[in-house]
């Protein structure tokens, strides 16, 4: 009897926009999958400034370039992330029958996906449709940092050990980065690296202020340091985890902190000066929390959060909380931390497994590589 043919992976397509760490969240979730997937790279119009639950199933926030690749065939899967991919991802879901299935990441999309990724530290409500992750989606894993050790240059050659790799954010609506606490951050992570006699490298991200690279450069004149530069044709940040022997990583950015961990060396984080909250934040988060509770007021701050009205709350020190509790680093006291890290779990297979099962099972004994998606 001949063998069934097999079946051909289904469809996929990718929302990503001009904010790197949706791109991010987006593609490392297509790397979970594991089948091939056409990268949608989208431009908006004005209308996307207000791209509120009230806007529904539209493509009237995309500029006229991209209106035009979201065109049929239409996919079978779409992942997306961000508040301004979620009109375009239901309007493909309607445009195709309903046959087609949807994966938002982030906290910034209502519950109107059939499935959503979010990650442990958010203030949300658990229900069938989400999966809670502990660590953020990133592009970078065992394969990647392999690639980069045989195929790209040591940006550390040269230097004492152990390498220390300092990688520097910068401010969010949570946290700032002023001149003078980059300076003082930059002196101290300077005089532990030399307490444990190694080289100290900086790398700062598109994040980092002006002011607080000047401030960095002046308090560490003997550091090898990369400053980020949206023009550059190299960027050397993959071959920097893949060739330090310590990570130091600010402690707001969540991306550069999973990709740490991905990266397994001994991490400590140091974190950024918090600030104070506003007035509509501190009411969101009040939301937050009732919706987790069982007050009479509970139903209607989940129905707020379900809509997407009401985002659920980031917290980063959670997060801190949990690279200490699970042994994948900890916070800088004056001294790095140099303990190698405890074997993490690495979510990507059960997420696959997840966001496969939305469309349709694996052809039995089929394993399609992981990989970039295409332009």
């Amino acid at each position: 009897m001949a063998d069934a043919p097999s079946l051909p992976p289904p469809l996929v397509w990718l929302l990503t926009d001009d904010q790197p760490g949706n791109r991010t969240h987006v593609v490392g979730a297509a790397r979970a999958l594991g089948w091939p997937a056409v990268e949608k790279r989208l431009g908006f119009n004005e209308r996307a400034r207000k791209a509120t639950p009230l806007l529904g199933a539209t493509l009237d926030t995309l500029d006229e370039p991209s209106r035009a690749l979201i065109a049929p065939p239409f996919p079978d899967l779409v992942i997306a992330a961000g508040r301004r991919s979620v009109p375009v991802a239901r309007w493909i879901k309607r445009a195709s029958g309903g046959r087609t299935r949807v994966v938002l990441i982030g906290r910034k999309t209502p519950d109107v996906a059939d499935l959503t990724i979010r990650y442990a530290y958010f203030q949300q409500v658990p229900r069938p449709n989400l999966v809670q992750l502990a660590l953020p989606l990133t592009k970078v894993d065992s394969e990647t940092l392999a690639e980069a050790r045989a195929n790209e240059p040591d940006p550390l050659e040269g230097m004492e050990r152990p390498r220390v790799v300092a990688l520097v954010g910068g401010p969010t609506a949570q946290h700032a980065l002023g001149r003078d606490f980059a300076a003082r951050m930059t002196r101290e992570v300077a005089d532990a690296v030399r307490a444990v006699g190694g080289g100290l490298a900086i790398a700062t991200s598109r994040r980092t202020p002006a002011d607080a690279v000047e401030a960095i450069r002046q308090a560490a004149p003997e550091a090898r340091l990369h400053v980020w530069r949206a023009d550059a044709a190299y960027n050397p940040y993959v071959a920097f985890l893949a060739n330090a022997d310590l990570l130091v990583v600010t402690g707001e950015s969540e991306a550069m902190l999973a990709e740490a961990i991905a990266a397994e060396k001994p991490l400590t984080i140091y974190p950024l000066e918090a600030v104070p909250l506003s007035r509509i934040s501190r009411v969101r988060g009040r939301i937050a929390s009732l919706a987790q509770g069982k007050s009479p007021l509970a139903p209607a701050a989940r129905a707020l959060m379900a809509s997407g009205w009401v985002n659920p709350r980031r917290d980063l020190n959670a997060l801190h909380r949990l690279i200490e509790s699970r042994g994948w680093g900890r916070t800088f006291d004056g001294t790095l931390n140099q303990t190698p890290p405890a074997p993490h779990l690495d979510e990507r297979r059960a997420l696959g497994e997840r966001m496969a099962a939305l469309v349709r099972p694996r052809p039995e004994g089929a394993s399609l590589p992981s990989r970039e998606p295409s332009a």
